[in-house]
């Protein structure tokens, strides 16, 4: 099946309005002799046969489609116009990044009418934010059945295998993704959070020992960092920040931030809708800000 044509002005309300109601639609208005035309194009074509059939794409010569040109107002091009439900959502002039394109499809895919997929990903991130964990990732991987390449389902559904620990699905499902999608920031740093926590074994013998040395000695820092590294990579997240942020009220300055910074290190990779990021966040602004 093919996602992308060429058509003219009599095919447009079949091919744009009437298909849009289904299936989004990116209208392509170009000309043979348009410079940014000849980058615009290709670069639309291959996102649109990246999202296999989630939204098609028809291209227009302005200079065989005058009337409709002037209808549609259409005074430079490349321009694009996001068609969805059979009317316009979205448009944009000129070259643009690629990311900011994907933005706009992605969008556009969101809104066609049917499509519960957005929904249902609030609804998975919300039982991740209540810390349902299990509820989240069994959302998540029908999610995935539904959308297999979409980046916040699979990043949502890996931050569900780290939560609860499935190691090895976790792997699996990271070993599985594209060259493309590995490269996505928020995949990326979950791929930090599951080195952090896979590429140790855990030293019993060691955490207890630094447990009885900050017992002993409260203001023993290194330790007491020590100690937040360990629980960190062991999940236990709010003890691990709760220890941190003892360290920064003792000693804000304490070697180099070092505790701001892995506090800071943590909120990125877990996420600002992570629980635990949420409580220690706010605590450490006030203790910045006091």
């Amino acid at each position: 099946m093919t996602f992308i044509k060429d058509i003219n002005q009599d095919s447009f309300l079949e091919e744009v309005v009437e298909k849009s109601k289904t299936t989004p639609v990116l209208v392509d208005f170009w000309a043979s002799w348009c410079g940014p035309c000849k980058q615009l194009t290709p670069m639309l074509e291959r996102l649109v046969n990246k999202r296999k059939g989630k939204v098609l794409l028809v291209k227009i010569d302005v200079d065989k489609n005058k009337e409709l040109s002037t209808q549609l107002k259409i005074q430079s091009i490349p321009t694009v116009y996001a068609f969805s439900d059979g009317k316009p959502i979205n448009a944009f002039q000129g070259a643009q990044q690629e990311s900011e394109i994907e933005k706009i499809i992605d969008q556009l895919i969101e809104a066609a009418p049917g499509n519960e997929v957005p929904k249902l990903i609030i609804e998975a991130e919300k039982s991740f934010q209540d810390k349902n964990y299990l509820g989240a990732k069994d959302l998540y991987e029908s999610l995935l059945g539904m959308d297999s390449g979409n980046a916040k389902i699979i990043a949502g559904l890996l931050r569900c295998y780290y939560q609860l620990k499935i190691y090895d699905q976790a792997i699996e499902l990271y070993e599985s993704l594209t060259e493309e999608m590995v490269l996505n920031e928020e995949i990326k740093k979950i791929k930090r959070l599951l080195d952090n926590s896979t590429n140790i074994d855990f030293d019993q013998i060691l955490f207890n020992s630094l447990k009885d040395e900050i017992l002993k000695n409260p203001k023993n820092k290194s330790k007491r960092f020590e100690f937040a590294n360990m629980l960190l990579k062991d999940q236990n997240i709010k003890e691990g920040f709760e220890h941190l942020l003892e360290i920064y009220i003792q000693d804000s300055k304490w070697e180099n931030e070092s505790a701001k910074k892995k506090l800071l290190e943590y909120f990125d990779i877990l996420g600002f809708n992570n629980a635990d990021v949420l409580d220690a966040r706010k605590k450490l602004s006030s203790l910045m800000f006091k």
